[in-house]
């Protein structure tokens, strides 16, 4: 008896662990950068997290942000803007916004969250992978839904 996986059955399976895969190695980064934020100075975070050729610029560092590039293949990358704060009574912070095939995640996270969103800008085409990753981050332990939370503000009001 011979058993037989369709071709997409076998693609959607390897798909799926990939993006598994991608999922947790979002998730480390996330943590690797947080932690950083909480632990380095802004100079240090600087050096440690700035892509080769693009330090931060006049205004960056005035503002004490830092925008980098974490690329996780050929088809998937993140922008990120980590923000030191000038002011006293906030904590640091960061941002990202996915390309390429998670196009469309919005993260943020900071000292004890990491939220997780879909953000498309009107007129431009979501990632193919966008909503799944967001889906996963959001079922992560320590993750939140953005969409939730707002949904969740809405049945307080009256």
């Amino acid at each position: 008896m011979r058993l037989r996986v369709g071709t997409k059955a076998m693609f959607g399976s390897e798909r799926r662990t990939r993006l598994e895969a991608r999922v947790k190695q979002i998730a480390r980064m996330i943590m690797v950068i947080v932690h950083g934020l909480q632990t380095k100075s802004y100079d240090v975070f600087v050096e440690d997290f700035s892509n080769p050729g693009r330090q931060p610029g006049a205004l960056e560092r005035l503002n004490r942000q830092v925008c980098f590039e974490l690329r996780i293949s050929p088809a998937c990358w993140y922008e990120a803007m980590a923000d030191f704060s000038r002011r006293t009574d906030a904590y640091p912070f960061v941002n990202l916004h996915g390309g390429g095939d998670d196009f469309g995640v919005a993260i943020s996270a900071g000292a004890g969250y990491s939220t997780v969103e879909l953000h498309v800008p009107p007129g431009q085409k979501i990632g193919r992978d966008a909503e799944a990753v967001v889906r996963a981050l959001a079922a992560t332990p320590g993750w939140t839904n953005a969409a939730a939370i707002e949904r969740d503000l809405d049945l307080l009001r009256p």
